[in-house]
């Protein structure tokens, strides 16, 4: 038996050292294979899948962020690792921030979020590691924006645990709800193209709804706690969706400059203008010609402020302010999750909104 066990650790060392010279090239498809090789060393170390409680394991805030998936603990406490049977609770696997801030309160103290961007990890450029595959393994429901932010993430669940529940923000808004905000705001975004839904706050009250069906579904035991927690979100999220109305409703103008095009599900539905100087994703940087015509633009809407994400975009957003002489207010995505102790404001995500508000509307000089 221990001759079996050596024969299947160097195996899983070779599988792990293949891995590592091929990743760079071909990381997506050896992707599975690095994962399988942990499972089976720590099968082998071990005897089973519980695992010691050391960095970079699903369940435990890494050192260094790049070294995969991370507990959440602003919203319901550590997540374990893989079939550790942490108690009755759902395990529930997040993508990046937004959808752990909007879960974590529906689910309370029924479940445990394991959220696969670390630390300073942004989803736009943000490639999966075999630990990602691990944690994955060990979820029943997984909430992720879809495939234009995440193309890795439906495929990387389906291989890494098939049973897994994949839950996109799209699923949630109902096809008659959607068509409807379609013909009512003029400028309504596609969503099948842009992934920011969640900055909205008519939308998020839809996904909210649907949180407490899915987990419900998953739970039905604990169904009425997930209604009750979500009937109390829907309705701060009702009141924010009024004090953005309220809060534009006395505007010197209706025209911002952002650093890129993240604010346009709330323009439309409150009747602003946005001009986005990079695209979809901060890194679609402009040419000089099209950077020119920015300036135009936001010279003729008499432009007063630029929104920018606090680490994204920042030098872009400055150099055409200055151009401009406009100053740049900081509009928080939840995008990225800071290093670092959180406040309390910093897990709710109807304060972050709140806060984004105050600034929108200094960037827009609104009384």
């Amino acid at each position: 038996m221990q001759n079996l066990r050596i024969r299947f650790a160097e195996k899983a060392y070779d599988i792990g050292r293949i891995a590592i010279q091929m990743v760079q090239k071909h990381y997506k498809t050896i992707l599975l294979i690095a994962a399988t090789a942990i499972v089976i060393a720590t099968v082998v170390g071990t005897g089973c899948l519980t695992s010691s409680p050391e960095a970079g394991q699903p369940g435990n805030i890494p050192a260094n962020p790049s070294q995969g998936p991370t507990s959440y603990p602003g919203v319901s406490g550590s997540a374990p690792p893989a079939n550790s049977g942490h108690g009755d609770k759902v395990q529930v696997i997040t993508s990046f921030r937004p959808f752990t801030l909007l879960v974590g309160p529906i689910g309370g103290d029924h479940i445990t979020i394991t959220q696969i961007l670390p630390p300073g990890a942004d989803p736009h450029d943000y490639e999966p590691t075999p630990n990602d595959a691990v944690a994955l393994k060990s979820g029943r429901i997984f909430f992720y924006a879809g495939p234009f932010l995440e193309p890795w993430a439906a495929d990387l669940a389906a291989s890494s645990n098939p049973d897994i529940q994949r839950v996109t923000f799209a699923d949630a808004i109902p096809g008659s709800a959607y068509d409807q905000m379609k013909s009512q705001y003029a400028d309504f975004p596609d969503m099948t193209q842009d992934p920011h839904l969640w900055l909205s706050p008519q939308l998020t009250e839809y996904y909210v709804a649907y949180v407490a069906r899915r987990l419900s579904e998953t739970d039905p035991e604990n169904a009425s706690d997930y209604q009750n927690n979500a009937a109390v979100f829907e309705k701060r999220l009702k009141q924010l969706d009024s004090d953005y109305t309220a809060g534009f409703s006395n505007c010197t103008t209706r025209t911002f400059l952002s650093s890129h095009a993240f604010l346009d599900y709330i323009a439309a539905a409150y009747n602003l203008t946005p001009i986005s100087i990079a695209g979809m994703s901060p890194d679609a940087q402009p040419s000089m010609k099209q950077m020119s015509a920015i300036v135009e633009e936001a010279k003729a809407h008499n432009v007063r402020g630029v929104l920018a994400e606090p680490d994204e975009a920042e030098d872009l957003s400055k150099s055409i302010s200055a151009e401009l002489n406009l100053p740049v207010y900081s509009f928080r995505t939840m995008e990225v999750l800071p290093a670092g102790p959180l406040t309390a404001e910093d897990t709710d995500y109807v304060a972050i909104m709140e806060n984004n508000l105050q600034e929108m509307k200094k960037a827009m000089l609104c009384q």
